[in-house]
């Protein structure tokens, strides 16, 4: 009799504990599933069709040797053939142009072209593979207030996502006496 007991309250146990797991286990996969926001789709992809863009240029100042300096930035795949749109002042002087890829691979790029006017630029990658391109949307109605989201590659943390507001349109920003920026967007998205 005492081992029938024993065994009953052991088999009560183990379907008291299985069942106690069968709770806490499923909460955790609905709550992972709630957490699926729309951002974390947004980010998700899109994630892809963001590359890191690194090489090394020369900087000199007025009486001083030039000095070798690693410059890096982010690009956003623009056609799946390979072409990739950045800043132009990430890739300006860049003796070696090279693009990391989501997948890790990395390859080296040409520039095509840039525009100084508002620093952007187009260079060109021989892709390994197919190339996911960033799918692109339309800025003529946004709203102040509206959420944004910032995904690169900044100071070579690969996949930074941040997230903020768009705080005004149609901004002018000065940078020096030779360069201008005109009819911005200006989010308090961190872009680091």
């Amino acid at each position: 009799l005492a081992l029938r007991v024993a065994s009953v309250r052991a088999t009560m146990v183990n379907a008291m504990l299985l069942g106690l797991a069968c709770c806490v286990v499923q909460p955790v996969a609905v709550a992972a599933e709630s957490r699926r926001t729309a951002i974390v789709d947004a980010i998700a992809s899109q994630r892809d069709a963001v590359v890191n863009i690194h090489g090394q240029k020369l900087i000199s100042s007025e009486g001083d040797e030039p000095k070798r300096v690693n410059g890096m930035g982010t690009g956003a795949v623009i056609d799946s053939r390979g072409y990739v749109v950045t800043n132009y002042h990430v890739v300006e002087g860049v003796e070696r142009i090279e693009v990391t890829l989501a997948s890790g691979a990395t390859t080296s790029a040409t520039l095509i072209s840039h525009d100084l006017r508002t620093d952007l630029a187009i260079i060109k990658i021989s892709p390994p593979h197919q190339l996911q391109v960033v799918r692109i949307g339309t800025s003529s109605d946004l709203m102040i207030g509206e959420t944004v989201l910032a995904l690169g590659n900044a100071y070579g943390y690969e996949h930074t996502v941040t997230r903020g507001i768009i705080s005004a349109l149609h901004r002018s920003v000065e940078v020096s006496r030779t360069q201008r920026y005109d009819d911005l967007i200006q989010t308090d998205a961190s872009i680091n």
